[in-house]
This record gives structure tokens, C-alpha cells and sequence, in this order.
């Protein structure tokens, strides 16, 4: 077969041209006609020139995130005695194994697998030769069948297990995870302060703490307001970690922040707290049965805002948007709307299509801890799914505008964007200044990855194709899809 791929006259790798434009003729398949109309406010700044397209208010900031310098400083001294080398290394690969993980397959799950497994051994041995067999001989056979299946089940089967944090895995985690996390959780957080500016949250509850990252860009966005700071983690060298960074890796230093408190399980008394998090945290969960009491039990404690963030695989994906889906299914008494990244409150799209693999994720720029002159890079990149849902109903007038899901592709006199709309659909639009006006197509050609664009989009306008009489059906736009 000949190769997709070729090599051009500088040596770049690029994709064979028969290939190329196939891929081209699936994207404009899938492209048609649809009117873009920037909200009047908006349009009004714009063209009075109140405020520039690059600062529209969908664009979500910031974009490239660095550790504070007295927590860089803090994290470099609770290293102490450890080999930095070493350190560095185990870091690494304990970024790698979180990124890669799964949650514990359900029995369903291990079921269809066993049973795809048995047919593919009754093929080569098949139970009719029982007959042909002495009884000793057929149970020496069984055996020999029954181990084949079992080995294929576990090669086929995420041998899923708890990390457990001890206080030097707690420090590898801090030196490997404190940059992105810190990044993914200040994007998060600024987006809900922008997005709703009379939040201030007074009390603040992270389940599955850690080494306190959540924790930080609260204090930081909310210092004024938040009076009580409760972080659970069931590892307690994690609570002792979190502990003392807040120190400053000082054992005797006193704390600037009022009112920290740790514990290793959630409190049995029903305390209300204005903003709930539970991030990453999500894969370490035994079953989906106490992922939902863990979530409910923290919506219930909700009386503001709850955060949902995971790793943004495919699997990281699945979590948040099965949490997300769960909570609005709550009941009347504990009612909740999504605040972002969805502009509705129906099914995922991406998950509509189980043929389509891609995740729902963003993407987040961070400088990296540097503990020597040999740490790799002054800026990486982290993708990351998360949820902010409100308790009770979102009071913003913006929630329906549509949100770029992928980066915008900038070409020549247009923009494309990949946008995810109020009505569950993913829906791609190429803005131009003729068919959309210059306001729309600067908005869209400045956003990036995870900004809203301030527009109302109209209805699809599908041609049909040329060789057929009839429409071609799977340009369709999907019907949006009821919460299950």
C-alpha cells in the first residue's frame, strides 16, 4: 500500500496529496451557509471603538500561566536532601502514568470483554472435542482453556489501582504537577470570576486537595472574601505537604492564610461551603457508584459554584461530562445550570457520535517548575476537561454564546471556527467580513481555543449535492440530545 505520507524538498513530513484533498472534501461536506449577528452591546463597542477586537468579552484570560515566584521558591526548598536528578525523573513519570490512566473498568465492561474472548477460544478449542476426551483429559483440557481465557482477559483489561502518596511521593508530585495544575485551575477559576463579578465566595472546600493548588488561586482571586479554606485529601502526608508550602517550607512560619483547615475525610455535618472543587480526582475513585456519592454529597454541600476538572483525555473527558450529567439529574431540591464550558445544559455532542473518539478538552501554556539548568523548556502546554456548574439558575446573559472547542484556523481573508452552540450541536463556521460583517470576522479571527464569541448564530443553511436529488443525510445537523 502506498505510504499517507511524503516527504517535501526541505525534508518536512506531509500528508500524500490524494490523501489531502480527501480530508479536504470531508471538511467541506461537513461546512455549510449560517449567519453569524454579534450581540448589539457588543457590536456597539466595536464599531465606536470602546474596546478592541483581541479584548472582546468572550476571550477568556489569561493564556500562559507561571507559578508565583514565593511558591517556585517555596517548592525548590521542599526538595531539601533529595537527589534533583531523581526527583525530576520519578516526576516524570508519574505526569506520565496520570495522563495515561482509565477508571476502573465496570463489570459490564469486563463481561463483553470476556465473552468476546470465549468466542475467540471456542475457535481454537472448540468444546466439541470434550466428547473425544477421558474424563482426565478433558478436565486437564478445561484447565488449559480456562487459564488462556484468563491471561487474554487480564492483557485486555486496565489493571486499574489507587496511587498512594507517601510523603516522598508527595513531593515528586508537587515538583512534576504544581505548574500545570496551578495553570489549569488559574485559568478555570479566572474564567468564573470574569464570567459572574458579584461571586465572592466566603467559604471554599476542595475535595482531593493535594498539595493545595486550588487552594492558592482562590486565595489569590479571593483573598478579601474567603474567611475558611477546608481541603480534603485522604493521604496525609499530602495535608502535611499542602501544609507546609502555605509555610513556605518553613515548619515554624506561620500561616498568612486565616482559617486552613485539613482533614483526610469530608465533614458529616451538612456545612454549606460558596465554592466546592474536586479536581483531579476523579480517576482515583474505586467505581461509578462512589464517584456519584462523593459528587452528590459535595453538590449538596454546594451553595455557589462547583468545579469539575480532570485530565483532558479521552477518559478525563468521559469523568467530567458523566459528573456534569449526573449533578443536573440531581432532583428540584439541589436544581443546578451549567456555567461553562457549555453554553446548554444537554448531552456532551462529542459524546453523541461514540465513533468519534476526540475529547472534550482545552488548552492551557505554563512555565515549568525549573529545579536545575538541565529542566527542559520555558513553556509547555496541558489539556484539561472541567465543568463549572451553578447552583440553582445562571443569571448570564452571555451563557448562549457559542465557544471555540478547537483553535481557530486563520487563513487568508477568512477564519474558521469549531464551536460547540446553546443548542448541543457542534457546528463549524468560516467567517469572512463579506458574509459576516468585519465585527464578526475580526471577533473570530483574534480567538483562540476555549474563548466564547459575543454572536447569535442562525440556522444551518445545507445545500444539497449536485449528483443527487435528494439532500446527503449526514450533513444534517444533529438534533440536540436530551440529559439521559
Amino acid at each position: 500500500m502506498a505510504s499517507i505520507f511524503k516527504l517535501d524538498t526541505a525534508g518536512h513530513i506531509m500528508l500524500a496529496p490524494r490523501l489531502f484533498l480527501a480530508s479536504t472534501h470531508l471538511l467541506q461536506r461537513f461546512t455549510c451557509k449560517i449567519s453569524a449577528a454579534v450581540e448589539p452591546a457588543v457590536l456597539a463597542d466595536l464599531e465606536q471603538a470602546v474596546i478592541k477586537p483581541r479584548k472582546h468579552p468572550g476571550v477568556i484570560r489569561p493564556n500562559h500561566i507561571e507559578l508565583p515566584k514565593q511558591l517556585s521558591d517555596t517548592l525548590r526548598r521542599i526538595v531539601g536532601d533529595h537527589p534533583v536528578r531523581k526527583v525530576l525523573r520519578d516526576s516524570e513519570l508519574l505526569n506520565r502514568y496520570i495522563k495515561s490512566r482509565h477508571p476502573p473498568p465496570t463489570p459490564l465492561e469486563v463481561e463483553n470483554k470476556k465473552r468476546l474472548i470465549i468466542e475467540e477460544i471456542n475457535a481454537k478449542m472448540s468444546l466439541d472435542r470434550l466428547a473425544t476426551l477421558s474424563a482426565e483429559e478433558a478436565a486437564r483440557w478445561q484447565r488449559k482453556r480456562e487459564l488462556e481465557i484468563n491471561k487474554r482477559l487480564d492483557q485486555r483489561t486496565y489493571a486499574w489501582k489507587r496511587i498512594e502518596y507517601g510523603a516522598y511521593e508527595a513531593i515528586v508530585y508537587a515538583i512534576g504537577r504544581a505548574a500545570q495544575e496551578y495553570a489549569v485551575m488559574k485559568r478555570v477559576l479566572t474564567e468564573l470570576q470574569l464570567r459572574d463579578e458579584q461571586f465572592k465566595p466566603s467559604s471554599y472546600i476542595d475535595f482531593g486537595s493535594g498539595i493545595g493548588t486550588g487552594m492558592w488561586v482562590a486565595s489569590e482571586l479571593w483573598r478579601d472574601s474567603i474567611f475558611e479554606y477546608y481541603n480534603v485529601d485522604r493521604s496525609r502526608e499530602m495535608n502535611e505537604l499542602s501544609e507546609l508550602i502555605l509555610q513556605q517550607g518553613q515548619e515554624n512560619k506561620q500561616v498568612e492564610l486565616r482559617n486552613v483547615f485539613y482533614r483526610q475525610f469530608l465533614p458529616a455535618i451538612d456545612t454549606k461551603y460558596d465554592l466546592v472543587v474536586i479536581s483531579h480526582t476523579l480517576f482515583e475513585m474505586a467505581d461509578k457508584q462512589q464517584r456519584e456519592e462523593i459528587l452528590l454529597n459535595l453538590w449538596r454541600k454546594c451553595d455557589g459554584y462547583m468545579i469539575i476538572v480532570e485530565e483532558g483525555t479521552r477518559r478525563g473527558s468521559e469523568l467530567v461530562n458523566e459528573a456534569r450529567r449526573f449533578l443536573l439529574r440531581a432532583g428540584d431540591e439541589h436544581a443546578g445550570q451549567t456555567l461553562a464550558p457549555c453554553p446548554h445544559d444537554l448531552r456532551c455532542p462529542r459524546l453523541n457520535d461514540l465513533a468519534d473518539r476526540t475529547p472534550c478538552n482545552f488548552e492551557i501554556s505554563y512555565a515549568p517548575l525549573r529545579l536545575s539548568s538541565e529542566s527542559s523548556g520555558d513553556r509547555k502546554t496541558s489539556l484539561y476537561s472541567y465543568a463549572i456548574l451553578k447552583k440553582g439558575v445562571v443569571e448570564d446573559s452571555s451563557r448562549p454564546w457559542p465557544r471555540i472547542v478547537r483553535p481557530t484556523l486563520v487563513r487568508s481573508k477568512h477564519s474558521i471556527c469549531r464551536l460547540c452552540t446553546e443548542g448541543g450541536n457542534l457546528q463549524e463556521v468560516i467567517f469572512t467580513a463579506s458574509k459576516h460583517g468585519k465585527a464578526a470576522y475580526s471577533c473570530a479571527r483574534v480567538s483562540r481555543w476555549g474563548d466564547r464569541l459575543p454572536i447569535s448564530l442562525g440556522t444551518p443553511q445545507i445545500k444539497p449535492k449536485k449528483s443527487q436529488s435528494e439532500p446527503d443525510s449526514m450533513s444534517k445537523p444533529t438534533e440536540p440530545t436530551e440529559l439521559a
